[in-house]
């Protein structure tokens, strides 16, 4: 590749340039910072109130609030600019790296200036509806509308101009502009308003980002903050339609759009008031959908409903004296029941549920305590929810977010098995986990059933235990050679953590195909009764190296594929496996194929990850046969060794020769570490399972076959 010349280039002095990946990432970040500011500092304020002392030493945090959220509409201008040059690009393509920008793009004027001229737009706006009212909507009259509306829209990342033409037409008009927008484009479909909006939903959406713009300047513009109150008071339907379209899309203020979805959603719902037309015509989508793009405030609205509940609460529902007010799990219930009747509210609904629950935003095993709790609440009270089939992907999201809990629950011979669970951090002794909660065999077995319906539902749980399975394998095997380096003084040989590690993995593969079975209804997941869907899962899966492959590196279902054939065959193959001729009937030559082939990932992970490195006290024979090692030294491709039989057999001598049909060998030898931990796989999956049965009569009958 020959040298960049002298120049030009990213660091050519003449270039401007935005890499969308970074700036992607930049205004994620900053968003989290706004977000984060605004509720502590507003915490903060009202701690202050309640003992009597001003607040005046937040002015410097509230400046820095201020200027982050001016400065969060434009930098969004900027990257849907960057976005509009390379259109092919997204979360699964490449990142195109410095793309060639022109600030020009964004000529942003000065925030006094913005201001004027948004209010100036207004009084337009305002001449207009005064000129057009009880008229027919002419051809000039609709020109006329659709040119004021560019110029909105032209603007739609610049707050003040935004806020002051929304201030200036009021907070009635303000929630009428989504029905002009759509009479526009209803009555003229060739009309659009601009270039960049050739459709309604592209009009809307624009709209809304306006308004999503506009409510980071309220502070500065005066009149706009009643605009906001006005609009939070609430009204009639037209008036909550109009609402729900302003903040479809892009992020609010999060008290104040908790406080919109709890009077226009989550208190209706759980009050039973919530009227019909609002389900059918998309009003309760589009507010739930806003909390979804929203998660503090999505955590807000649900959890602030016991506080406005007795204040609130309808006539036809009398609270008496001494009834509790609902807990988060129980609002969570009542929602279900509305959303459950709709697929479009059901999947906004959903994501609601996952984006509060950190999902989106956060990851595994470093989650925020708020969506920890949140998740927690939902986790515990999915199994009473109103199902809906739109729903269930975005519950595997949920348990996908937290399989660190998990794999971190109880265990089955543990006491409190079948308890509540517990919210809070614990010890679980498993290895590289801090889990946020501790969730019982009991719970977890039922929420599992809420999305195991389908393999396509179940995609997001099974990509993030193969992720979870990975990293966790590698930090074992890091801690077993430091085992190996510092072994006991009294030459003790204690638990491997990568046993450890199964064992807790067969737990949690146990509560999964205990309720796969409950599920779908049969005790063979391969039968023929509905089931070939799963079976194709486990050919895509075949070739796929789970714990050597990072999940990162697969496709989304290729990766959720890896840890269904490796659960799956962990526990039915492994010991026939382990000999060059089964004596187990029951193993067909497929399932041997794939039991060898995760037998082959497990010790070849172990020698890739170091465990077998130079200097530990374990004995290792590295493998030498030509037929299952190539010229460099490394273990052939499982492709090749399996294709022919002496291959095979020479692979299975070499684990042999490692201890790994020796009842007597160092359980710390390659083979040993293999065989005993699929063997802890397969004790704690059928032990899960024979437990969850003496609770669960459907699942007895199935493993039992009993009638």
């Amino acid at each position: 590749m020959a040298p960049t010349p002298p120049g030009t280039g990213p660091l050519d002095p003449g270039l401007s340039g935005i890499d969308p990946g970074l700036m992607d990432g930049f205004i994620a970040a900053m968003t989290r910072a706004h977000a984060v500011m605004g509720e502590q500092s507003q915490a903060i304020r009202d701690q202050f109130g309640r003992v009597g002392l001003g607040a005046s030493a937040l002015s410097p945090v509230r400046r820095v609030e201020d200027w982050t959220g001016e400065q969060l509409p434009r930098l969004r201008v900027r990257l849907e600019r960057i976005r509009e040059r390379v259109p092919d690009w997204g979360p699964v393509a490449p990142n195109p790296g410095l793309v060639a920008y022109d600030e020009g793009l964004v000529p942003y004027a000065s925030p006094e200036e913005s201001r004027r001229e948004g209010a100036a737009l207004a009084g337009l706006y305002r001449r207009y509806d005064a000129d057009a009212e009880g008229k027919v909507h002419t051809t000039e009259l609709k020109e006329r509308q659709r040119a004021l509306l560019a110029q909105l829209l032209a603007r739609k990342g610049d707050a003040d101009f935004t806020s002051a033409f929304f201030a200036g037409v009021g907070a009635e008009r303000t929630a009428g502009l989504p029905a002009d927008i759509r009479r526009l484009y209803d009555d003229s479909p060739s009309l659009s308003v601009d270039e960049e909006t050739p459709t309604k939903e592209h009009a809307l959406a624009g709209l809304a980002g306006a308004f999503a713009a506009a409510t980071t300047a309220t502070r500065r513009t005066p009149g706009f903050g009643k605009v906001l109150d006005d609009l939070a008071r609430g009204g009639d339907e037209a008036h909550r339609d109009g609402l729900s379209w302003l903040v479809s899309t892009g992020h609010f203020p999060t008290e104040w759009l908790a406080s919109v979805a709890r009077a226009n959603v989550v208190l209706p719902m759980l009050g039973r008031t919530l009227p019909p037309t609002d389900i059918t015509l998309g009003t309760t989508s589009r507010f739930l959908g806003a909390l979804a793009n929203n998660p503090s405030a999505a955590r807000a609205a649900v959890g602030g409903a016991g506080r406005d509940w007795t204040a609130q609460v309808p006539p036809s529902l009398p609270v008496f004296q001494g009834i509790p007010k609902p807990t988060v799990g129980g609002v969570l219930v009542a929602m279900s029941a509305y959303a459950g009747g709709d697929r479009r509210t059901a999947d906004a609904f959903g994501r609601m549920l996952a984006a509060a629950s950190g999902a989106y935003d956060e990851k595994d095993g470093a989650h925020s305590q708020d969506a920890a709790r949140f998740a927690f609440h939902v986790i515990t009270a999915a199994p009473r929810f109103s199902p809906h089939d739109a729903m269930g992907r975005h519950l595997a999201e949920v348990g996908g977010a937290y399989v660190t809990e998990f794999a971190a629950g109880a265990e089955t011979l543990e006491p409190d098995a079948h308890k509540d669970s517990r919210f809070g951090t614990f010890d679980d002794e498993l290895p590289g986990t801090t889990p946020a909660f501790r969730l019982t065999l009991r719970d977890g077995y039922r929420f599992l059933q809420t999305f195991a319906d389908t393999n396509e539902h179940m995609e997001p749980f099974d990509r993030a235990m193969a992720g979870l399975t990975q990293r966790l394998f590698a930090h074992s095997v890091a801690l077993d050679r430091h085992r190996l380096a510092h072994p006991p003084p009294d030459g003790a040989q204690p638990q491997t953590a990568v046993e450890h590690l199964f064992s807790r993995l067969g737990v949690v593969s146990g509560m999964q195909y205990a309720a796969l079975k409950v599920v779908r209804g049969g005790a063979d997941l391969a039968d023929r009764n509905g089931h070939e869907a799963f079976e194709l899962a486990l050919d895509k899966g075949m070739d796929i190296a789970l714990l050597s492959t990072p999940a990162f590196g697969l496709p989304a279902g290729a990766a959720a594929a890896s840890w269904m054939v490796f659960s799956w065959v962990v526990k039915d193959g492994l010991g026939a496996a382990l000999e060059p001729e089964p004596r187990l009937p029951s193993v067909n030559e497929k399932e041997l194929t794939q039991a060898r082939a995760v037998l082959y990932d497990m010790a070849s992970a172990l020698v890739n990850a170091g465990y077998t490195e130079k200097g530990a006290p374990v004995g290792f024979k590295p493998p030498t046969d030509p037929l299952i090692v190539n010229d460099d030294g490394r273990l052939r491709a499982f492709a090749e060794i399996s294709k022919e039989p002496k291959r095979m057999e020479a692979f299975l001598e070499w684990l042999k020769s490692n201890g790994s049909t020796n009842d007597t060998a160092d359980r710390r030898t390659l083979g040993k570490v293999t065989a005993e931990a699929r063997k802890r796989f397969i004790g704690e999956h059928g032990m899960v399972q024979a437990e969850l049965s003496t609770t669960d009569p459907r699942l007895r009958r199935i493993l039992t076959g009993a009638d």
